[in-house]
Formats: C-alpha cells, structure tokens, sequence
C-alpha cells in the first residue's frame, strides 16, 4: 500500500494534554465505550487523534483481533514490547493502528513508557451486547469494587485520563440473533460454545459469542472527548481511593454518552441521504456541521 502521509502539526492553540513524552508531560490514557462489535472504535479514535493531533495512541485490542498464527510467546513479546501484529478478523488491521493485545501488563509497560494509550474497559461484553434487550450504548465495566486495575496504573503513572464517548454504529445493525438465542439453538448453540470455549480471553471468565445481525445503511457518527481527568493526586495504593477514580470516569463516560444520544436527536445531518447531498455539493472538501459541546 502506499505510505501513509505524515501527520500534519497540531493546530496553534491545541490542547497540552497531548504532547510528545519527551517534554515530560504524563501520558494520557482515553477510556472508551464500546459501540455493537466493536471492530470501529479502536481505529477511528486513533486515526483522528492522529490526524488532529499528530500524537500517536496505542490501544488496548481483545487477543481474538490478532492473527490466530502467532504464538502464545509471539503475543506476549508485543503485548509487552511494541507494535501489534494481525489483522482484526479481515476487517481492520490492527497493527497498522499500533495495538496491542490487552493485558494488565501490557496496560502497565505503555503507560511506564509514557505512551498515551486507549483502553476499552467494556471488553466483549460490552461489545457483544443485545440491542435486542435495550443495551444500546451502555456500559457493562467490573464492579469498581472488584477492578479499578486501569485506576490504579493510571495513578501509579500519573496519567491523565479522558474518556471518549461514541454513539452512531449501533443502528447501522438489525440485530437477529443475540449471544443468549444463539447459545440456545439446537445443536448449532453448542457448536458455537465450544468455538467460544477455545478462542483467547482478553478477560478471565468472558464469553465470546458474538451477535448475529444484517448491516443496515450506515447513520453518522458521533464522538466526545471529556474534560481531562488528573491523577496526581491520587495514591496507587489507596484500594479506595483507586475504586472512587474509577467510577468517577465511568459516571463521565455514561453521561457523556446521554448527552450525545440527546443532541444527536437534533441533528438535521443524522441521516446519511441529506449528509451525502451537502457534501457532495461542496466537492467533499468538507463535512457538514455538527454541534458545539
């Protein structure tokens, strides 16, 4: 494939929170939900953050998006040394985005290298979800009791989190059969249990089982980066304290979410027909508008 041209300089004015590690400023880490599947989440933050920002972020991808050829030793070497490797199943290249299979290791060893990072705490539950049963754009995150893990490296390294909300890829999907029918089908519910029983965890204890659904005509995406959430002041060792920091973010992202999904019920661009007819009439050169936070 071609190169990839270089990022263009981060526009006069723009946020600190992003710079290079090397001036001495914390890493961030942005704190994600995942939208149905998934499998565009990951890429288009990185890409954008990349594009406006000229910073490079390495997310946090479930082993299973990775190239099933590596082995166990390959994986844990990039986990825990560098780039990804694999493609996400034939749809995204992961690699080419700088991911790494998720691990609490791997969460550690980027943030030590002041790396900003993206992580997904939702794992596959969250992305594997039933719109069938309501669960559009909720959150399904470890109890803050059980694992605040991300909490707690993110004080250890004093890293500054920022949640990212996303809303938009879930009614791009009518969903026929979630993970619970399938699982329930004659003789074809057990075929797909031990299939699930043999792929990679990125989670103790998760089910990857995904949703069977048809592709429905694509509405318009929406993304919201929250105000900066420091941790300089918060002790790695305090389990409490870490707990606190933890629900904090999630309570940020769950009314984030809100306020997209309210906004977006305004927008006279949602639709892909009028967006499509706007910009074709500028010659692509630029999207239409959305809202101001």
């Amino acid at each position: 494939p071609p190169p990839r041209r270089p990022p263009p300089p981060p526009p006069s004015g723009a946020s600190p929170v992003l710079k290079e590690r090397a001036q001495g400023v914390p890493p961030v880490l942005f704190v994600g939900n995942h939208q149905l599947y998934g499998f565009s989440d990951l890429p288009l933050v990185v890409e954008e953050i990349l594009a406006q920002r000229g910073a490079l972020v390495r997310a946090l991808a479930h082993p299973v998006a990775f190239s099933s050829s590596r082995t166990t030793a390959g994986a844990n070497a990039t986990a825990t040394g560098g780039g990804g490797g694999g493609g996400g199943g034939g749809l995204v290249d992961f690699e080419t985005f700088g991911a790494v299979p998720v691990s609490g290791k791997a969460l550690f060893k980027l943030l030590s290298r002041g790396e900003h990072t993206l992580l997904y705490p939702g794992g596959v539950r969250e992305a594997f979800k039933s719109t069938k049963r309501g669960e559009s754009y909720q959150l399904f995150w470890p109890d803050a009791s059980e694992s605040a893990d991300f909490a707690r490296v993110a004080a250890r390294f004093n890293a500054t989190i920022v949640p990212v909300a996303a809303v938009g890829a879930e009614e791009g999907f009518e969903m026929l059969l979630d993970a619970d029918e399938l699982l329930a089908l004659p003789f074809l519910g057990g075929r797909v249990k031990e299939g699930a029983a043999r792929a990679p965890v990125g989670r103790p204890g998760e089910r990857f089982v995904s949703p069977v659904s048809l592709p429905k005509l694509p509405g318009r995406y929406y993304f919201l980066f929250g105000a900066p959430i420091a941790t300089g002041g918060v002790d790695a060792r305090d389990k409490a304290a870490c707990a606190a920091l933890y629900s904090q973010v999630q309570r940020e992202l769950e009314e984030a979410l809100q306020y997209l999904l309210s906004k977006r019920d305004a927008d006279p661009y949602q639709e892909v027909l009028p967006r499509v007819a706007v910009e074709a009439s500028w010659n692509w050169d630029r999207q239409v508008p959305t809202f101001r936070p």
